[in-house]
């Protein structure tokens, strides 16, 4: 058995410490989607959706291998959103809503039919209660 450098830790470790942090993407997924009413975190650098949309589509890609087919959203809080946007491994369709009951979600259905409910941090959110809010995805 090949054994882990000192800085990382073993895989029972990592697992127990949590969902794995994808901080290029600044998401986080729970273990187990479905079961609470937020599937994860997400901590958006921008209110850019033109920007923000194909970076989420590649992480959520990397972790479900499903893209996101459609992204839903409350209309507050965002830049004006075009109706699709293109990432490197295809299309996204836009729709928003002017009233959510959580207007800190997100409504993502993927290309494999299922559905996951992100929370949105806001892009100004300091870093030690992002990564908090992070590493305790889905626990």
């Amino acid at each position: 058995m090949p054994l882990s450098p000192p800085s990382a830790p073993s895989q029972p470790e990592a697992l127990a410490a949590g969902p794995p942090l994808d901080l290029t993407s600044r998401l986080a997924l729970s273990p187990r989607p479905g079961v609470s009413a937020s599937d994860g975190v997400w901590w958006p650098r921008s209110g850019d959706l033109r920007v923000e949309v194909p970076l989420l589509d590649v992480a959520v890609h990397d972790r479900t291998r499903a893209r996101i087919a459609r992204f839903g959203y409350e209309r507050a809080g965002w830049e004006d959103g075009p109706r699709t946007v293109r990432s490197p491994i295809g299309i996204t369709h836009l729709g928003w809503f002017e009233h959510s009951r959580f207007p800190d979600h997100v409504l993502l259905s993927l290309s494999n039919y299922g559905r996951l409910v992100l929370t949105v941090l806001p892009p100004d959110t300091d870093d030690e209660t992002a990564r908090s809010a992070l590493a305790t995805a889905g626990q």
